[in-house]
């Protein structure tokens, strides 16, 4: 009986451990890609701001 019982905790001993790293994982992951939106965020309005600056020349450059 004490066999089954701590192969039962070594089970739910691993179960956990085997959680708590793939959440690590996953956060890690989470924290990327937040990093990576935040730079394409960042040259999506640069772009943006080159857009608008060219447009305003454009009536510029065709006279």
């Amino acid at each position: 009986m004490l066999l089954w019982i701590l192969l039962a905790l070594g089970i739910g001993l691993v179960l956990l451990l085997s959680h708590n790293r793939a959440q690590t994982v996953l956060e890690n992951r989470i924290a990327e890609l937040e990093t990576e939106q935040r730079r394409i965020q960042q040259r999506i309005m640069t772009l943006e701001e080159l857009i608008l600056e060219k447009e305003k020349r454009r009536p510029f450059d065709e006279l």
